[in-house]
């Protein structure tokens, strides 16, 4: 398959990825479409969750899915013929967002999130190694395959939309942009951390003291999970500041030397994706009357609203991404002989 000159050599794993993943989802869907087993999105399967699809018959659900692939496998032959059009470009970021961000729900996150934590209390001896095996169900697994070809799915169309580095703008609108959507992806995990850390120490921040009585046995996860925040948005920071160009002097061997632009940015992006889907999924389920967290914290404001700030954090922490990117390529461009 010959992706270059009139594509971009960046261009080929995407390609490559949607076009496997097309052939094997157009089959997969017909054959869930026509009753075959192994539908992921079955209510009464194990691991089951709270996409999009899970209220879907298996008929409605793989079709929507071989129809998905079917689209995709297009954009990928189109894709590998040279670069895409405005038409295609546009339908492969929408197919793209669907995939990876509109259809999946908490589950990737949560996978993301626990099981580096699990992995590590196995390895030291304090949880068994099949607590892990539990965690990647097919439906799980089966999520984290449709963010892939609906990440590469994105790749092909925002590269042929945005364009090269040349393109109108400037490295200063893009720190400014950037400034302004850090803050946002800094406040929002800030805001869920202090909750969380509250219950910890018995504080009841935004609850009752019967709630959180109550969840007392289960804070010490959320503390978890608020600690990671913390840790992303101290990096988030750096997307707006000279240390996220610049390998500090505390890192070995690299210390000194330009960070890659593309490696803290894709980085970003890739974070942003699971977080704004689990909070789509809490908005959902909240507009729709179902339970967000554990019973009775429909009457707690500090059990639910904070997450139904994510989808906010998600799509900032994009915007910050891609301004990041943005003013390097600025910068290197204008620092070119």
């Amino acid at each position: 398959m010959n992706t270059s000159p009139p594509g971009s050599r960046r261009t080929i794993v995407p390609v490559l990825i949607i076009v496997v993943w097309s052939a094997s989802y157009l089959a997969l869907g017909l054959l869930w479409a026509f009753g075959g087993p192994g539908y992921p999105f079955d209510a009464s399967r194990a691991g089951a969750g709270n996409t999009l699809l899970d209220p879907l018959p298996a008929a409605a659900g793989g079709g929507v899915l071989a129809m998905s692939a079917l689209v995709a496998g297009v954009v990928a032959v189109l894709a590998a013929r040279g670069p895409l059009n405005r038409a295609p470009a546009v339908v492969a970021v929408v197919a793209g967002v669907g995939l990876a961000v509109l259809l999946p729900d908490v589950r990737i996150m949560m996978t993301a999130g626990y099981l580096p934590v699990m992995l590590a209390a196995a390895l030291v001896g304090q949880a068994e190694f099949s607590m892990i095996a539990t965690m990647l169900t097919w439906p799980s697994v089966n999520l984290l395959i449709l963010m892939a070809a609906g990440v590469s799915l994105m790749l092909l169309g925002t590269r042929a939309l945005i364009g090269g580095p040349g393109r109108p703008g400037s490295a200063a609108g893009a720190l400014r942009i950037g400034r302004y959507a850090t803050a946002v992806a800094v406040a929002v995990p800030v805001v869920y951390a202090v909750t969380r850390f509250g219950w910890l120490l018995g504080v009841p921040v935004g609850i009752s003291d019967q709630f959180l009585a109550y969840i007392a046995e289960i804070t010490s996860i959320g503390a978890g999970l608020s600690t990671l925040g913390l840790v992303g948005a101290v990096l988030t920071v750096g997307l707006v500041r000279p240390w996220g160009e610049i390998w500090p002097r505390w890192v070995p061997f690299l210390r000194g030397r330009p960070i890659p632009a593309r490696f803290p940015a894709y980085s970003a992006l890739a974070v942003s994706l699971p977080i704004t889907s689990a909070g789509l999924m809490y908005v959902r389920k909240k507009l729709t009357g179902e339970q967000v967290g554990p019973a009775g914290a429909a009457d707690e404001l500090g059990a639910w609203l904070p997450e139904m700030l994510w989808p906010l954090w998600g799509v900032a922490l994009a915007v910050a991404a891609l301004a990041y990117l943005s003013r390097r390529r600025h910068l290197a461009h204008a620092h070119r002989p």
